[in-house]
This record gives C-alpha cells, sequence and structure tokens, in this order.
C-alpha cells in the first residue's frame, strides 16, 4: 500500500497553512467530525500490487469521461463516469449510483495567474478551505469512487510551490476522507512533471494521466521515467488537434469517425488492462464538444446519435460488439487542398456503408483558427449558400463570398440513433488586387 505519515503529522502539515490564515480551527474540525452522519460510503483503497479494490473487491475503471447519458453508458457496459468539478455532483452521484456506476469527482484547482499564486499562502489556504467544505458535502455518498484533485494545472512542471499545494491537499482531503483516494490529472507525463511529483507529491494515491495521440506509448514511457506508483489514463481519445497533421493554411486534419475507432479500439487493447500499476481508464467525451471542430472529442453528435466509438467502447468494456454498429465512413473526397477563389464551386463525396439506410447531412462551418478560440463550445452558424446540391453522398459546393478558413462536414446517420462522421477543411483566398 501508499504509505501515509503518522496522522497528527499529516494533519499539521495539511491544516497549519489555513489555521496560520484564520481560515480553520481544531474546533472547526472538531465540529465538522461530530456532525458527520455514520458513514455510507463504500471503502475504496489502491495499491500498485492487487490494483484498486472497492468494498474489498478487485475494480478496475472502466469509464468515461462527463456526466451525460449515463443510462447508455451503463448499458454498453461502463462502471464509472468523471467529472472535472464538483458543480451539480449531489445530482450526478445519485443518477450514478441509480446505474450502478461510480464517480470520480473533480476538485477544481485554480491555474497560476495574475489573481492567484501557488507562491502565496493565503492564496493556497483559502483554496484549501473550499476543498475541505467540497469534500465534506460529498465523502458519504455510495457512488463516490476517488478525488481528482485539479485537472491539467501543472503546466510545464516547473513549479514547486503547486506540487507541494498538491500534497498538502491530498494530506487533507485524506484526513477529511480516508475512504476514498486521490488522484491529480497532468496533461501528459514529461520528466519535469514526473520528477515533481515523485519528489513533492508522496500522498497522491494515484497519477491521472491525459493523452490522445501519445496513448499507446504511456506504458513504455512511465517505465523509462521510473514512476513505480499506480495510475490511470482519466482522459484519452482520438489524436488531438494539436498533434494531427495540418493543411496547407494550418488547419488541423481530424480523423473520421471510423478512423478513430480503429485507433481507440486498438490503443484500449495495446495499453489498458490491470498489469503494471495500470487501474483502468476514463475516455474522453461522452457526450457532444466543440472543441476545434463540431467532431472531434464528442462520442456523441449534438443531436445525440452515437458514433463508432461508443461501439468500440461497448466492445472492450463488456466484451460484446453491439447488435447494431453505427455506420463506417471514409476521408472526403474532392475539397481542394489549395486556395479557392470566393464562390467558386466544388464537388466533394464521401464513401460510407452500413447494414441499414442512410441519410447524408452536409455542412459548412467558419473554422476555429486557434485553441484559445475553444473556450465557446457552441455550436457556430453554418455559412449561408454553400450547399448548392446534395445527393446523398456526394455535393456540390460554393465557397463562401468572405475570404477566410472553413470547413466542410458530413453526417452520415442511420435509422437507429448511430452516425458516422467526416469533414475537410478548405479556404477561401481574396481576390487579387486589379
Amino acid at each position: 500500500m501508499i504509505s501515509f505519515v503518522h496522522p497528527s503529522s499529516a494533519r499539521l502539515a495539511a491544516l497549519l497553512t489555513l489555521m496560520m490564515c484564520g481560515l480553520f480551527s481544531w474546533s472547526q474540525l472538531q465540529a465538522d467530525e461530530a456532525k458527520t452522519p455514520s458513514s455510507t460510503a463504500i471503502p475504496v483503497r489502491v495499491d500498485v500490487v492487487t490494483g484498486m479494490l472497492r468494498d474489498g473487491k478487485p475494480y478496475f475503471v472502466k469509464g468515461a469521461g462527463g456526466d451525460k447519458n449515463m443510462k447508455e453508458l451503463a448499458a454498453r457496459g461502463a462502471n464509472s463516469l468523471r467529472t472535472w468539478s464538483t458543480n451539480g455532483l449531489a445530482e450526478i452521484l445519485n443518477e450514478a449510483q441509480s446505474l450502478g456506476l461510480t464517480v470520480s469527482a473533480g476538485i477544481w484547482l485554480e491555474s497560476e495567474c495574475s489573481w492567484f499564486s501557488y507562491n502565496n499562502p493565503e492564496h493556497c489556504a483559502k483554496q484549501a478551505e473550499r476543498v475541505r467544505k467540497e469534500v465534506l458535502l460529498y465523502r458519504q455518498h455510495p457512488a463516490l469512487l476517488a478525488w481528482g484533485i485539479g485537472n491539467e494545472v501543472e503546466g510545464d512542471g516547473s513549479n514547486t510551490a503547486f506540487w507541494k499545494q498538491l500534497d498538502r491537499l491530498a494530506v487533507l482531503v485524506k484526513e477529511f476522507d480516508p475512504a476514498h483516494p486521490t488522484f491529480t490529472a497532468v496533461a501528459g507525463a514529461n520528466p519535469q512533471k514526473i520528477n515533481g511529483l515523485m519528489k513533492h507529491v508522496p500522498h497522491l494515491d494515484f497519477l491521472g494521466i491525459n493523452t490522445y495521440g501519445g496513448v499507446f506509448g504511456v506504458r513504455q514511457h512511465l517505465e523509462k521515467m521510473g514512476w513505480t506508483r499506480p495510475w490511470l489514463l482519466t482522459e484519452w481519445g482520438p489524436r488531438g488537434f494539436w498533434e494531427s497533421k495540418k493543411s496547407a493554411s494550418n488547419a488541423p486534419l481530424e480523423q473520421t469517425s471510423t478512423e478513430k475507432a480503429d485507433m481507440m479500439r486498438s490503443a484500449y487493447t495495446k495499453v489498458i488492462a490491470p498489469t503494471g500499476g495500470c487501474l483502468g481508464s476514463y475516455v474522453f467525451v461522452w457526450g457532444w464538444k466543440f472543441e476545434a471542430t463540431a467532431t472531434w472529442f464528442g462520442i456523441f453528435t449534438r443531436e445525440g446519435e452515437t458514433t463508432a466509438v461508443a461501439d468500440a467502447m461497448q466492445e472492450a468494456w463488456s466484451g460484446k460488439a453491439p447488435i447494431n454498429r453505427a455506420p463506417a465512413i471514409g476521408q472526403l473526397e474532392g475539397v481542394p487542398k489549395q486556395p479557392v477563389a470566393p464562390e467558386t464551386r466544388f464537388e466533394a463525396s464521401a464513401k460510407a456503408t452500413d447494414a441499414d439506410p442512410l441519410t447524408w447531412h452536409w455542412l459548412v462551418l467558419p473554422e476555429k483558427q486557434d485553441r484559445a478560440l475553444n473556450s465557446n463550445k457552441s455550436m457556430p452558424d453554418s455559412v449561408d449558400e454553400t450547399i448548392i446540391a446534395s445527393k446523398g453522398p456526394i455535393v456540390t459546393i460554393q465557397a463562401p463570398r468572405k475570404p477566410g478558413n472553413y470547413r466542410l462536414y458530413v453526417w452520415v446517420k442511420d435509422s437507429h440513433g448511430h452516425a458516422a462522421t467526416a469533414n475537410m477543411p478548405f479556404d477561401v483566398a481574396a481576390p487579387s488586387p486589379q
């Protein structure tokens, strides 16, 4: 088992800053403990040899990130879901429990910024007090599996003050909730981050890793870095837009839903297994979001259809393929690779196959230009007067009047709530000066 310092020492290490800043006292601790109801929590323990034990029984996480579509998540063979904060957590925990799912509950931590610094004791104390209150609210729930203390807060891994605060928070959470393990989710696991964790954060029960295109090398990388404690993939999925091939105008080239499913099926088989300290995984994302494109990470479409990735995950989680699968699709053909003049017409197509009749839905959207713009997760308006004609797998496009970067999308849907997706960027050049 991962060792912890003596409770009295742990209490001092976790609560000293709070007490010094006047945000916490021993009498407050005693009051919190006095009002704690008899525990209904199901105890969870983590061991590098035996893995995760829930109520004394082996528990391998087969999960997804996101708190939507829980019924389908459970029906497809998953056993857990992950959140990034405690917003709405009571309802999420209750629904999860009713479906036999557990929840790794995220506790959001501030990033280093103009109004928060991990080198400022008062900032850290206020953060710790907020964390304490969140843990007290939900620690007794039987669907709670683990506490995720922060998501990709570490930056490049060089901020020692952050790592020390993270360890104080891990001890603090364990002090108030000894029944549930703690982790933090880091973006990849470069040497600086691993070194920071090993040197300054001994009290986390396991490490959460967010990785996409690098998923196939996770095991070898952790071994090379000398990581010997348990770990879990807290986010994983298709190649990210930051690591994909680019168009001539630097737009990322997205995999089709079929290519994503093939990649993720292979990754699950090769990487995610209860050996070498692996505790399981949370695939990203069990729902829909606009990030880089309208289809990049969503396992569902905006209208709620499931893609082939859901089928691949069902096979991985349950060992059984779905009776009715999502359509398969190839890359779009005919989309110009070089900029075209405004209102230029071109014909594009894609091949798709399925056991059921299919309907084709084409759309042109303005392109997002950098990662910062993806904070707006709403669907942008489609570009008017661009779909001139469409007949199943073939579409005639008229380039927009306004020069810029655009993307042609297709959703191919069956009659059973499934869809395939593909898209391709294209550019409209400004007219040459006369």
